[in-house]
């Protein structure tokens, strides 16, 4: 692999486990290592806390957080804490969550999920470069803030975890990169490139400037029709979750089936169409070590500057994940 290599998994296991599986991260010389922050898990903030406590080199990501649960300044807060405990190696990524979760079952409002975002970023960047701030914006507003605590890095990086064309054009505006969610097919990246360079060039800024990290859902198997059935309960997971959006559309994937997908996501409802080895190659890596390589290879070629290899739930530990990624995928 011409490109090192990062791990992510979500946030179900014991702090215990989680701080394990960094620790093997980092010896097994993996870029950075992400800790999804998915409702109703742990907390991303205490994990990559604990983690940056427990290792020395490698980076850590949490992606995503949203602005409906952590408000800007709040989440600021975190930032600027976690940063000076790991010694300047945290990222974080933010994003809009999903209906689903906000509304039907935390019960907050989901409203202006792109303005939320593009404002959250905004004002955390404002008070982690070490100034006060007062913001006027058409979700948030603030008085005349400042961190009390100096923060470690004024350029500590803010991803945005967002999806559609202009969430992913206020991305090259605002943001240090973006993370794009598991299930994203290689068209899709390509698309998400072009948005992104269009906004950073609106802003004045450079596109090459703004990363992309890429959850990389890694299903390795030495036979290859095996990698591609144990992935398909993931894939239905995606589709519902993404729905017929761009993320999916711009890779010929039917709205309709999509919509069928995003329905039975809603409900929490099992999807009654299959899910069809085509659409596995399309949303996730899955097949044998040599297709899943050459399968990274091609995110990279389509513009991922951090290949993040996304656990594969029920089908190996993250631990094996990690152990995959060192015998299959790492030169």
């Amino acid at each position: 692999m011409k490109q090192r290599l990062s791990f992510g998994f979500s946030g179900i296991y014991t702090a215990t486990e989680t701080i394990k599986l960094v620790k093997m991260a980092e010896e097994a010389d993996l870029e950075s290592v992400w800790i999804a922050e998915d409702y109703f898990e742990a907390g991303g903030f205490s994990l990559a806390a604990a983690c940056a406590m427990a290792t020395s080199k490698i980076q850590i990501g949490i992606g995503v957080i949203n602005p409906y649960t952590r408000h800007p300044t709040l989440a600021a807060m975190e930032a600027a804490t976690v940063d000076e405990v790991s010694g300047g190696r945290m990222i974080i990524a933010l994003g809009a969550s999903n209906k689903r979760w906000m509304e039907i079952q935390a019960g907050i409002p989901y409203v202006k999920p792109i303005t939320a975002t593009k404002e959250c970023v905004q004002i955390m960047k404002g008070l982690l470069s070490g100034e006060e701030i007062e913001f006027s914006g058409e979700y948030f507003k603030t008085g005349k803030v400042k961190l009390s605590n100096t923060p470690l890095r004024p350029n500590q990086p803010i991803y945005m975890g967002v999806k559609g064309d202009r969430a992913l054009e206020l991305a090259g505006e605002v943001s240090d990169g973006v993370l794009l969610s598991a299930g994203s097919p290689i068209a899709y990246v390509k698309y998400a490139r072009e948005k992104i360079a269009a906004g950073a060039r609106r802003a004045g800024r450079d596109p090459s400037e703004i990363k992309i990290a890429a959850y990389l859902p890694t299903y390795i198997h030495q036979d290859s029709a095996t990698a591609k059935e144990q992935a398909k309960g993931a894939v239905a997971r995606y589709m519902g979750l993404h729905g017929p959006k761009p993320i999916l559309t711009t890779s010929g994937l039917d709205p309709e089936v999509l919509t069928h997908f995003q329905q039975a996501f809603m409900k929490g409802e099992k999807p009654t169409l299959p899910v069809t080895n085509q659409m596995v190659d399309t949303l996730v890596v899955a097949g044998n070590p040599d297709e899943c390589r050459r399968r990274i290879e091609e995110y990279i070629e389509a513009g991922v500057d951090m290949p993040v290899i996304f656990e594969a739930p029920g089908v190996c530990t993250p631990a094996e994940c990690i152990e995959n990624i060192k015998k299959y995928l790492m030169d």
